[in-house]
């Protein structure tokens, strides 16, 4: 993914738009800007989950992936799906002892998507 902070906000906008909707993940425009390193009025949602654009990758946020499913996601993806957005890439068991994982940074549009479908996944799970 391209570096977004410091661009204008008409192309971080689109630029952020074109990310989550290939991911399939939907689309929320806010009133103003969000604050940070990117200055962008389009925010990503699956489900609990919010999706913010940082500078060279997708900060998500949300209630928890349990540990069992963090961990196979993190054997297929655990390089560009960074548990915790923690840069050694450490298994979701060693960052968080059992718990379930709430924080991810995702490098790659294929990252972006693998993690929107098992949050998909477990949303649709009864």
């Amino acid at each position: 993914m391209i570096n977004l902070a410091g661009i204008p906000t008409s192309k971080a906008d689109a630029t952020c738009t074109e990310e989550l909707k290939a991911a399939g993940i939907e689309v929320l425009t806010l009133p103003i800007p969000c604050s940070g390193e990117v200055q962008t009025h389009i925010i990503g949602s699956v489900g609990p989950w919010a999706f913010r654009r940082a500078w060279r990758y997708w900060v998500a946020t949300g209630p928890g992936i349990p540990q069992a499913i963090a961990t196979n996601l993190h054997e297929k993806h655990g390089k560009v799906v960074r548990v915790d957005g923690h840069c050694g890439c450490p298994s979701p068991q060693k960052q968080y002892g059992g718990f379930s994982v709430g924080l991810y940074h995702v490098d790659t549009p294929d990252g972006l998507h693998a993690l929107a479908a098992v949050i998909r996944e477990i949303i649709a799970t009864p």
